[in-house]
């Protein structure tokens, strides 16, 4: 089976328990203290390593579940991926949750790269142009990125807005050199 596909069965599952409890944010919140768990300690190597009997491994998640406070519905989820050797999947599952949660909250995430750091105002006023644009509330991250000279390249709803001097000037260049054949 597909990876992105599995990925999303098991967080609409998850998404679709959480509705019912009105805890899609701690879900997602509990969710992602496990994934940091798994990815910066040796946990995923021991949890997925089949040398280590299957209740062994079973006891050191319950260990885990309940050091990190986890619901009863994460862990469920997470003894359902240990038996059946997909806590490998955990970080995709936890994008598709926050997708479905997103969705569901009319949120939407954007990426904004600039040359130099944005002052919070300019933030708070590309926030408010996004949402226009949109129409949903914006998440915005931000980076930087020297090499852009200046302007801005924003990723929105899968589309990118590239309108960075490094673009322009590549543009330009591209004109200059179709010009001269």
């Amino acid at each position: 089976m597909i990876a992105g596909s599995l990925s999303r069965r098991y967080a609409k599952a998850v998404f679709n328990l959480a509705l019912e409890t009105r805890a899609e944010e701690a879900v997602l919140e509990e969710l992602r203290r496990f994934s940091q768990a798994l990815g910066g300690t040796p946990l995923g190597a021991v949890l997925s390593n089949p040398a280590y009997a299957l209740t062994k491994r079973q006891a050191i998640l319950d260990q885990v579940g309940k050091s990190l406070a986890l619901s009863p519905v994460v862990r469920r989820l997470l003894s359902i991926l240990l038996e059946r050797r997909r806590l490998e999947h955990v970080p995709a599952i936890v994008a598709q949750y926050t997708k479905f949660l997103n969705d569901a909250k009319g949120r939407v995430e954007a990426r904004v790269v600039s040359a130099a750091a944005l002052e919070p105002a300019a933030r708070e006023k590309l926030r408010a142009r996004l949402r226009e644009v949109s129409g949903k509330e914006i998440i915005l991250q931000s980076e930087t990125d020297p090499e852009l000279i200046g302007g801005l390249v924003i990723e929105l709803e899968g589309k990118t807005y590239d309108g960075s001097v490094r673009a322009h000037l590549e543009a330009l260049e591209e004109k200059i050199e179709r010009g001269y054949r």
